[in-house]
């Protein structure tokens, strides 16, 4: 793998341009919008009176609409941009979410603190992530869930390929390495390896979902790779007494 250090993905992250930051939306961006969203709260239920981590939470959208459905929110962010929008947000709107700059996987969570721990599409930008999903385990209550979403590590090909070829190419699946984004990069890794890593972290894999765009909603958006194949895979785990 291409050596990147969790300081160069905070680094990359940090450098994001403001307007970037702010015109993700308060619903997050289409895939977010209409496929890991409502799979998320599906999984969730009811979350008033919940405490729930958002590990990774960027400019903290996820935590405000969690927070506004009554939850008890804490935010973890290591890039000063996103950290310092998502702060700036909450001293406006005061929905009273606890917002943290750190590294996941240097911080020390409050042990068997929270009734759910939610890494949305935070663990394959983590170079060094298993010390990240160690600490999101200890954080959680016993049997308490712990719900995290990827890019599908079997169907990584950006959606853009798919207009031209009308398909998804997977290669050189076993091999670990970073690839580059816009901005930063991404970790690829097999999917067994995050499947192992929770199980060696002491949680037990409840459920696993890999959500399909509706039909109309691709075509609208010319996104029909996501109707077509998975381009997300979401892991619910408990964490076992």
């Amino acid at each position: 793998m291409t050596e990147i250090t969790n300081a160069d993905a905070i680094k990359a992250w940090t450098e994001i341009p403001r307007h970037i930051i702010e015109a993700f939306g308060d619903e997050g961006d289409l895939v977010r919008q209409h496929l890991l969203n409502p799979a998320i709260f599906s999984l969730l239920g009811d979350v008033s009176n919940k405490t729930i981590l958002d590990a990774g939470c960027g400019q903290g959208y996820l935590s405000r609409l969690l927070a506004k459905k009554g939850a008890s929110i804490t935010g973890v962010e290591p890039s000063e941009a996103f950290y310092t929008y998502a702060l700036r947000r909450e001293q406006t709107e005061q929905l009273g979410i606890s917002y943290l700059q750190a590294d996941l996987s240097t911080w020390t969570p409050p042990p068997h603190a929270f009734d759910f721990v939610i890494a949305n599409m935070v663990l394959m930008d983590i170079p060094d992530y298993e010390p990240a999903l160690k600490n999101c385990v200890m954080g959680l209550k016993n049997h308490g869930g712990l719900i995290f979403s990827l890019l599908h590590p079997c169907f990584e090909e950006a959606g853009s390929a798919w207009q031209a070829k009308g398909y998804v190419e997977v290669r050189d699946y076993f091999r670990e390495r970073a690839i580059k984004q816009t901005y930063g990069h991404f970790i690829h890794r097999p999917l067994s390896t995050y499947l192992n890593s929770v199980i060696s972290a002491g949680c037990t894999i409840q459920k696993v979902m890999e959500p399909q765009l509706e039909k109309t909603v691709a075509e609208l958006h010319h996104a029909e790779r996501y109707w077509s194949v998975p381009g997300y895979i979401i892991i619910y785990a408990t964490k076992s007494a």
